[in-house]
């Protein structure tokens, strides 16, 4: 973003954190964190996982989920990326934690907060890949590899789910 939107003059700075600032007029825009969420949905001491179709991350591992919409709860959000991406709803949606995560995305990079949940799934019979991913895969808690899965904030809360079912 270089023209303020506001005088459009292209005299919009940014500070290298989340303030873009018009040294003409003195409008502010707060780049803030967008929202994602996450499911953790575990099954016979088992994780789905998820493999990206696009990028970021395009062919490495994921939690099914996404991206909040506009004017959308981080339950409503998780349903519908569920629903979007496996055909499954989920019974028992229970948040487990939360992390920071950096995601790069047409050269643009968002800060993102993402948000997960321990969920429970009844009917897994008409599962399929859809949507943002191209499969998807139940992996043995003990057998997974961290470093398979595209994105740190993932990565962590995995570990932490691991460490409390040793």
């Amino acid at each position: 973003m270089l023209h303020c939107p506001k005088c459009g003059l292209l005299s919009f700075e940014f500070d290298g954190q989340k303030i873009y600032r018009c040294t003409h007029c003195d409008y502010e825009f707060f780049f803030n964190a967008a929202t994602a969420v996450g499911a953790l949905i575990i099954k016979n001491n088992q994780l789905l996982a998820a493999v990206r179709a696009h990028n970021p991350g395009q062919g490495q591992l994921d939690l099914p989920g996404g991206f909040v919409d506009p004017d959308e709860s981080l339950e409503e959000a998780l349903k519908r990326e569920l629903q979007e991406e496996l055909s499954i709803t989920p019974s028992v949606m229970r948040y487990y934690a939360s992390g920071s995560n950096r995601y790069i995305y047409n050269t643009i990079e968002y800060t993102t907060c993402d948000a997960f949940f321990i969920c429970e799934v009844e009917h897994f019979g008409n599962m399929k890949a859809n949507d943002d991913i191209s499969e998807y895969r139940w992996i043995p808690l003990q057998e997974i590899n961290l470093q398979a899965f595209a994105f740190n904030s993932v990565q962590r809360v995995i570990e932490k789910l691991i460490n409390q079912y040793s």
